[in-house]
């Protein structure tokens, strides 16, 4: 691409997330330029990490509020303190010559605006976690989606020039249902891509556990670490009920339990705050947050967390939801996360909760880890002492360079993002959106 202007993607996301760092960060070494739009404040997010991935970052810097009737005031008020900002991010926006634009959800209600607004270019609807995939509108409510978001969802899915999904291949298949309506026209570009491990976070297999000191101290019992990592928003603690229930029964088992919560939205002292002590996430957890096996660290960088988590024996996944209502179990079924790939790229297995059918079969048919559910949880320690770790770990060095490699399944993106260009061609030269 010397000598000519390189093919401009630009990334729309309400705040950063890291597959989508990765697969930036492979655009521009394949001499793309890579630029990043983002809508919310991050506040407990470096910009510095983002920077190898993308040549040019556009912060809108808005703050974070759910968009109903009794925010409107607040948002108004926050809206005007930032106008400067918000003009001077739209004004660079205006200016770039996008030969593509990946919008990821959600919410999806930005991407259905860009959808509209900007008609003759190439537009990629990323959803990342179908939300209307529970199928009832009773659900999304009781989470606080408003119907216009899920109208949204149904426009970008119908409109946008390609889609690509992250869960399991057959996730496109179930999107039809109570809230999103039926006979859903999608595009003929379509990409099922997960997220993969990376090259650039992949690191060697770390011999020197905590573990492996813990035990030369300790004699009367093995000590075991595992780690869990997520990220959080504004939600409050106790949207995070599951991973505490399970936290308590590994603590039951005198496990250790190491969590790294990133905040998208919000400080590190925001959701340290959450922890008080009249809080009712504190009174129902005390046994957990008290336990000389619970330690919560702050959070670090994507690419320093995977040396940091390497030194644990095991990488946890939580289930989601947990609810009596079978069909908010739907997205369970389907969805996967980067988190399994962090585990991976530390060398670590991972002990998944059953209910993640998709996520499971990948880790079972690759022997990359061990399956839970809420019974056999309560006797985690007996299996983890029973499972064959080496070979594990032998899998893992396999499995992350191959299959689950993000490096090795990139052609597949790029041919599909070239069909969604020359679909917005054809389309150009006839009806438009």
């Amino acid at each position: 691409m010397a000598g000519k202007r390189k093919k401009q993607i630009v990334f729309l996301e309400p705040y950063p997330e890291v597959m989508v760092y990765k697969i930036a960060r492979l655009l521009k070494k394949k001499g793309y330029e890579t630029i990043s739009i983002r809508l919310l404040e991050s506040k407990g997010q470096s910009l510095e990490f983002y920077k190898d991935a993308f040549d040019k970052i556009i912060s809108f810097n808005l703050r974070f509020f759910k968009i109903k009737l009794n925010n409107m005031l607040p948002i108004l008020i926050s809206t005007s303190k930032n106008l400067k900002n918000i003009f001077k991010a739209a004004t660079r926006s205006l200016r770039l010559k996008p030969y593509i634009i990946i919008c990821r959800g959600g919410p999806s209600w930005p991407c259905a605006l860009t959808i509209k607004l900007f008609k003759k270019i190439p537009i990629i609807y990323f959803p990342y976690d179908i939300r209307s995939q529970v199928e009832s509108t009773k659900v999304l409510k009781k989470r606080g989606t408003p119907k216009f978001d899920i109208r949204a969802e149904r426009f970008c899915f119908e409109n946008a020039d390609g889609v690509m999904y992250k869960g399991a291949p057959e996730e496109i298949n179930f999107l039809e249902g109570d809230a999103l309506g039926y006979d859903i026209k999608l595009p003929p570009a379509i990409l099922n891509f997960l997220p993969y491990c990376s090259k650039d976070f992949i690191i060697h297999i770390n011999k020197n556990k905590l573990s492996t000191k813990d035990n030369k101290k300790r004699s009367k019992e093995r000590q075991i670490h595992i780690v869990n990592v997520d990220s959080v928003g504004k939600v409050g603690l106790m949207s995070m009920a599951y991973v505490y229930d399970d936290f308590l029964q590994i603590i039951r088992n005198r496990i250790h339990i190491h969590t790294y919560s990133r905040p998208n939205v919000s400080t590190w002292g925001e959701f340290l705050a959450m922890f008080k002590e009249d809080s009712e996430f504190t009174r129902k957890y005390r046994e957990v947050i008290t336990s000389p096996y619970f330690h919560l660290h702050p959070p670090l960088d994507p690419k320093e967390l995977i040396p940091e988590i390497s030194k644990y024996e095991w990488g946890l996944a939580p289930s989601g939801f947990v609810s009596k209502d079978k069909k908010e179990q739907t997205e369970l079924k389907f969805a996967t996360g980067n988190k399994i790939a962090a585990y991976l790229e530390a060398g670590i297995p991972v002990l998944s909760e059953a209910k993640q059918e998709f996520q499971n079969s990948l880790i079972t048919e690759n022997r990359t880890g061990l399956v839970y559910d809420l019974e056999s949880i309560k006797h985690i320690r007996k299996a983890i002492e029973k499972a064959d770790y080496e070979k594990f770990v032998k899998n893992i060095l396999k499995y992350r360079k191959g299959k689950y490699s993000m490096e090795k399944n990139f052609p597949r993106l790029i041919k599909f993002l070239e069909k969604a260009v020359n679909n917005r061609k054809a389309a150009n030269k006839g009806i438009t959106r």
